[in-house]
């Protein structure tokens, strides 16, 4: 792939510093440097390494490196850690498809994958330390009781006979989460723990200290493990939430704002919680994060209680006082399906016959899935720089497909919420663009460039309406934008021209369009650089977002 070169945009003296800073750290490291000459070379010489994939001026990379360098000294001499320069070694992390900045890649005997843990310290070793464990580790007497210890939760399988359906299902998941949990079988020690062969037992640093599964399948397993790896009730924060996101099941958040009604939620709640363990339920600080009641549709009064799936991001607000009885009723609804999902709307326009349609929630389904038209919506937000910019392009698209059968739209995502379970339709970061093709409702994201040339060809290429634009009409708006800009040169002119900005600022501004993008929502994974999308600034006195 072709890393954009605009990332590497540093001046000479700010690569200057930041080399002369990177020598002096890496003579006192645990981290290698690695440059183009000698990563082979290392890479193949460790039977298991790390390797971070960075640029000096990104923001997410400054975070991660004193957590990195603690783990690499808590990881030697067994684990090898490194890290590589890619503004210093461009072609090197273009040969390693590097997308962003940080990434981490896991080297094992000459193959490499994806790092798929935590940023912090001692998950980065927890990590890395179950790479050297095989699956599915053999436990004897001697070796059982201090495995049990080997991590926050361990999964151990009291199973006797290698050949049965429960080993096998034992065997899949080890295989399948290795990368999360320690995986252990102790054959004949079933007695000595409280419990009859077959059963698997969950030993956890929290809540009850374990928990017991004894019909054992493929399907019944993963699901025990998903529901033991998090407490019954804690509470959830930016460092925590992965945790409880990896689970994939449902939010349930419960809002407090001072420690007393912490814990009368905690004491009142408990009970439902260990009951309902299809749904993370979660204590969250509203003071620090009361943004995430606004997500969810809830009023700013505390304590608030409501429901979030992950998987379509469906939100359900609680109403009424919160008591064990009346929120395990809601919790019971919510399961059994008797609850409609809450969307954010602006009013219907009274008028909505411009260039470009205004969408809101109310009518989104309406509109967007009617069969007889193609409609393309831009997904926007109101402070987005990007969207600013496009709006221009955008109307004039609108124009061109006035009357031709594609409807040409636009929705305020922050004011209003997407009545829509798609997955392509889920929007983490702005703009987006879709079209939604009349004959069949399929959903194709518009990933090209932002000019009016590409956003037609897409059109052309993609509606079930059979559109072809005369390219006048295009030259026609070209020829529009150059008198609007004669008109305005004379103001220009008379305007005092900026200075010019030093090249190191560029490379800071370059590095603000390649940072990693937060989702709109609640996720703190740290997706590739999307040049196309654009995040929300942070305003002095805002909420912590998850």
């Amino acid at each position: 792939m072709q890393v954009n070169a605009v990332r590497f945009m540093l001046s000479a003296v700010a690569a200057g510093a930041m080399a002369a800073c990177a020598a002096a750290a890496s003579s006192e490291s645990d981290v290698k440097v690695l440059t183009t000459d000698t990563f082979k070379e290392w890479t193949a010489s460790q039977s298991l390494a790390l390797v971070e994939f960075y640029a000096p001026w990104c923001g997410h990379c400054k975070a991660l490196a004193p957590e990195y360098e603690k783990a690499a000294t808590m990881l030697k001499p067994d684990i090898g850690v490194a890290k590589v320069d890619c503004t210093e070694e461009q072609a090197l992390c273009e040969e390693m498809e590097i997308p962003g900045f940080p990434t981490l890649k896991v080297f094992k005997d000459g193959d490499h994958a994806a790092y798929n843990g935590t940023r912090k310290a001692q998950g980065i070793v927890n990590y890395m330390r179950k790479q050297l464990l095989p699956p599915l580790s053999q436990l004897t007497a001697e070796t059982l009781d201090q495995f049990t210890k080997s991590d926050r939760v361990v999964v151990i399988g009291f199973i006797d006979d290698k050949d049965s359906t429960e080993y096998k299902a034992l065997d899949t998941l080890a295989n399948e989460l290795r990368d999360e949990f320690n995986f252990g079988v102790a054959p004949g020690l079933a007695k000595e723990y409280g419990v009859k062969a077959p059963a698997v037992i969950a030993f956890k640093e929290f809540d009850d200290g374990q928990d017991i599964l004894e019909e054992i399948t493929v399907d019944s397993l993963r699901k025990f493990i998903k529901t033991s790896s998090v407490p019954v009730l804690g509470e959830i924060s930016g460092e925590t939430y992965s945790m409880y996101a990896q689970t994939g099941l449902p939010f349930g958040f419960i809002f407090f704002d001072s420690p007393e009604m912490r814990e009368q939620l905690e004491k009142e709640l408990y009970d439902v919680a260990k009951a309902n363990k299809d749904i993370n339920f979660v204590l969250i600080d509203a003071n620090k994060y009361g943004s995430q009641a606004d997500h969810l549709n809830l009023e700013h009064q505390w304590p608030a209680f409501a429901i979030q799936a992950q998987s379509s991001l469906d939100k359900y607000p609680f109403s009424g006082e919160l008591t064990s009885d009346s929120v395990a009723e809601f919790v019971q609804d919510y399961l059994d399906g008797k609850l409609e999902p809450s969307y954010k709307s602006e009013p219907i326009p009274q008028t909505n016959d411009g260039d470009v349609m205004v969408l809101v929630s109310k009518q989104f389904n309406e509109i967007a899935f009617d069969k007889s038209q193609d409609v393309l919506v831009e997904f926007y937000a109101p402070w987005c720089g990007h969207c600013k910019n496009l709006a221009p392009t955008y109307d004039k698209l609108g124009r061109i497909m006035k009357g031709s059968g594609v409807v040409i739209a636009k929705m305020d995502a922050i004011a209003n919420d997407v009545p829509s379970s798609e997955p392509e339709l889920q929007i983490y970061g702005f703009p987006t663009i879709v079209l939604i093709r009349g004959e069949d409702n399929a959903i194709i994201e518009y990933k090209g460039n932002r000019s009016l040339e590409s956003l037609v060809e897409f059109i052309e290429e993609n509606a079930a309406t059979k559109v072809t634009v005369d390219p006048k009409a295009l030259k026609d708006d070209e020829d529009e934008d150059e008198e609007d800009e004669d008109e305005d040169e004379d103001v220009v002119n008379k305007a005092e021209e900026p200075a010019r900005e030093s090249e190191a600022s560029e490379a800071s501004e370059a590095s603000e369009e390649s940072k990693d993008e937060e989702p709109v929502q609640e996720s703190k994974a740290e997706e590739p650089a999307q040049e196309s999308k654009t995040e929300k600034p942070k305003e002095q006195g805002n909420h912590d977002e998850l």
